[in-house]
């Protein structure tokens, strides 16, 4: 065991496909980190509702809630089973904070791991909440060019209907989420970039690794080992790369994957956002009919709209990251 201080809790999180999936098994695989498949908002949700559990206000309002949370999907989907009784042994207090921590600790214990990470895309929209429960948290969030980030978009069964859409809610999220990071500060906050990530790990891993207060370990980058392990074979097919080393080809697809019309429309509605995270621009292009055309196809389409209508028709949507895992397992 290489950590000699106290680490506060890590809350991981990103847009949805700008890699935070990698990103939780890469830092799962550090030797004294504990990071759990993604519970995709379950803590939100609950945390929403405690008024049905008397607020906490006794031991069986809290036995209450921990055999519910066992019985929900996302927490059976971890890869380690424990008991209300395991959980009980592990918490630290009596509020909703302590209830989630104690979960934590618990998966962490059955690792053998000393502290514990949390992945869910979720935490995007709710960081002011993990800053109440947990006063000490840091946070990393992960970010992608947009761009590929609306490409992946287009592959999957659900998400953003179309690339203006994407570029709307990927630009106005991060906006909220930077601002929020600005005043949190250097020592919670920490943006990592997944092209960095990826095309230079070791820097961009230890980087991390300072900022949550861990030895650097290469081990992380052993991480296709796990996934095997954590991600249930019904899931795998929404990340069909996952158990493979990093791939540079996931970078900057944009510029041979995206047409000309739909860059000038993401552009057009978040260039400065990616300006600002430094990635590249080109600042001189406008809009031209083709786009100006297809622009006016989404804002039509928006919020599934198009897809709700081919449904109701009759017309079965599959997506292309179905398709893709069907023909594989044939």
């Amino acid at each position: 065991m290489t950590v000699t201080r106290n680490i506060p809790p890590i809350f991981m999180f990103g847009f949805e496909r700008s890699g935070t999936t990698l990103l939780s098994m890469i830092t799962g695989a550090h030797p004294d980190l504990a990071v759990p498949l993604s519970v995709t908002g379950l803590w939100f949700v609950y945390g929403n509702k405690l008024g049905g559990y008397n607020h906490l206000g006794s031991a069986a309002d809290i036995e209450k809630l921990i055999d519910d949370l066992l019985q929900e999907e996302r927490i059976r989907l971890w890869d380690v089973e424990f008991t209300r009784e395991e959980v009980l042994a592990n918490l630290a207090g009596s509020s909703y904070g302590d209830v989630v921590g104690a979960f934590h600790r618990t998966y962490a214990q059955r690792k053998g791991k000393p502290w514990w990470g949390n992945l869910d895309i979720a935490t995007l929209d709710n960081m002011e909440k993990v800053n109440r429960w947990f006063p000490d948290a840091r946070f990393i969030h992960i970010v992608r060019d947009g761009r590929d980030v609306s490409l992946s978009h287009e592959t999957m069964p659900y998400g953003a209907s179309n690339t203006l859409e994407c570029a709307q809610k990927w630009r106005e999220r991060l906006y909220t989420n930077l601002k929020m990071g600005e005043l949190l500060g250097d020592e919670r906050y920490f943006v990592l970039r997944y092209e960095d990530l990826v095309l230079d790990p070791e820097n961009s891993l230890r980087r991390m690794c300072e900022f949550m207060g861990l030895d650097y370990s290469q081990g992380m980058l052993e991480y296709p080992d796990m996934v095997g392990q954590k991600v249930p074979e019904d899931k795998k097919w929404l990340w069909p790369a996952l158990d493979k080393p990093l791939q540079s080809s996931k970078c900057f697809g944009w510029k041979t994957k995206m047409d000309t019309k739909r860059r000038l429309v993401f552009e057009d509605e978040a260039g400065a956002m990616l300006k600002r995270l430094g990635y590249e621009v080109n600042g001189t292009a406008s809009k031209n009919f083709l786009a100006h055309c297809y622009e006016l196809w989404c804002f039509l389409g928006r919020g599934g709209r198009f897809r709700r209508l081919k449904k109701r028709f009759g017309f079965t949507h599959v997506s292309k990251l179905e398709k893709d895992w069907s023909t594989k397992k044939s």
